[in-house]
């Protein structure tokens, strides 16, 4: 691995203000403007805590941070200890079981047990979730927040122009994960554009490798060709301008041709036979196996699929044989579909809420986001910021750097998908195009509507 800078070269990704909202369809995982801060400038001021190395006159405060039990803590911990080196106020992590988090925070939120600060997952689905307007602190013209924050990042947590959560952490991605010793067995490269993609594939498979692996037992797997589709070829087709119109029910699902021929290319390549024989039997576990043993080439996956393949086949596997590419376009590579980091959120009537704005403020200082990138590498989502990277990950990062990035189109959006993993599981079976985009754009109206969302 190598240290890796993730620069301002970010294109503006606009997002409209009403098309906003882990990510990944069940993997499990898991902005308006602000004035110059004092972390930019360099310059010390109150309204950064802990910027000027003196501890407040008041008297120093415990805060408690909430946060799911199956997220790693270390990074947060280095951070709050700095924090109270530098202003004398604690922070007590409240650790909640990760299976019922959102219910729990709800629950508390019920009965005004509020936190100071709790890390939430992205988007504005959670705003949806918490009643945001009226429970939560907006962060669109905080000064000292934005500066340093990647704008598609930023763009994603706007809604009715208002921001309810701070994005922290590292940017995720889903794309095409290649082992390059299979494309290497078979005299291929990266693929050009889709087309080029198919006859790789095709290579591959007389190559006697299988081309590409699909979970579609564990259901939510191929929903992934459809998220990593829909960034390189339905947003470039609909516009921030048809995202809002999806978010206020005024263009539906099975309207959009470009959306429906990603059904036709993934029947496409079944009946083409490139994916594993017994695809309708197939699991994330044996895909991780098969991959890492050079019996598969590709897979249509999210970037949790790093991890795991390091834990079974080591870093040098990773480093070396894992590569990267977006869904690619009829005409070029694709754009890279990204997923933002959980946010941080402050009730407004919590019992410190002036010191958790400032603890905020304070974790977005460069150096502390530098420390908390040391103890939990990943791509970044500021300026400026460095983090150790795989090849694998520093491939992702160039399409951020040259502005060929986009966030999931969940994560844009209030209304969820609901039980698109079902859809497809059936729509592997019976093949059935209409079918399928009919039970997909019915069940995200009924989700609309059981949200009590407008145009719903």
């Amino acid at each position: 691995m190598r240290k890796s800078r993730a620069l301002a070269s970010v294109m503006v990704l606009a997002v409209s203000a009403a098309a906003l909202a882990a990510c990944g369809g069940g993997n499990g995982n898991n902005n308006a403007g602000g004035a110059s801060s004092p972390a930019a400038s360099g310059a010390s001021s109150p309204a950064a805590s802990g910027t000027s190395g003196a501890k407040p006159a008041k008297d120093p405060v415990t805060l408690t941070f909430v946060i799911s039990n199956t997220e790693d803590t270390t990074a947060f911990t280095k951070i709050f200890d700095a924090y109270q080196q530098k202003t004398g106020n604690k922070v007590e992590l409240q650790a909640l079981p990760g299976g019922d988090y959102d219910n729990l925070i709800k629950t508390r939120f019920s009965t005004q047990d509020f936190p100071d600060l709790f890390l939430m997952q992205p988007g504005t689905k959670q705003y949806v979730k918490l009643r945001a307007d009226e429970t939560l602190h907006e962060w669109s013209n905080e000064a000292g927040v934005w500066d340093n924050v990647i704008d598609s990042i930023k763009q994603a947590q706007v809604q009715d122009d208002k921001i309810y959560g701070v994005p922290y952490g590292s940017t995720g991605m889903m794309g095409v994960f290649y082992n390059k010793d299979v494309f290497a067995k078979a005299g291929v490269n990266p693929p050009k554009n889709y087309a080029d993609l198919v006859e790789i594939a095709k290579k591959i498979k007389t190559a006697g490798v299988t081309p590409f692996y699909e979970g579609v037992k564990d259901a939510w797997p191929p929903q992934i060709f459809y998220f990593t589709g829909w960034v390189t070829q339905v947003d470039p087709a609909i516009g921030d301008e048809g995202v809002a119109k999806l978010n206020s029910n005024e263009l539906k699902l099975a309207d959009i041709a470009e959306l429906k021929d990603l059904f036709a290319k993934q029947k496409e390549l079944k009946a083409l036979g490139l994916y594993q024989d017994n695809v309708m039997s197939g699991t994330y576990d044996e895909l991780q196996n098969e991959f890492g043993e050079g019996k598969v080439g590709m897979t249509f996956m999210l970037d949790g699929v790093i991890a795991q393949l390091e834990k079974k086949f080591g870093k040098d596997f990773v480093a070396k044989s894992v590569g990267f590419f977006p869904f690619p376009s009829a005409t070029d590579t694709g754009t890279a579909m990204i997923t933002p980091p959980n946010q941080l959120m402050v009730p407004d009537k919590a019992k410190h809420a002036a010191e958790a704005i400032e603890l905020v403020k304070f974790m977005l200082q460069p150096e502390n986001v530098d420390l908390f990138y040391a103890n939990k590498p990943g791509i970044p989502i500021f300026k400026g910021a460095t983090s150790e990277l795989y090849p694998v990950q520093e491939d992702v990062k160039k399409y951020i750097d040259e502005g060929k990035s986009k966030v999931n189109i969940q994560n844009r959006l209030t209304p969820s998908f609901v039980d698109f993993s079902k859809t497809l599981q059936n729509f592997f079976l019976d093949g059935n195009i209409d079918k399928a985009i009919k039970e997909f754009s019915d069940n995200y109206q009924k989700d609309g509507k059981a949200k009590v969302l407008p145009g719903f």
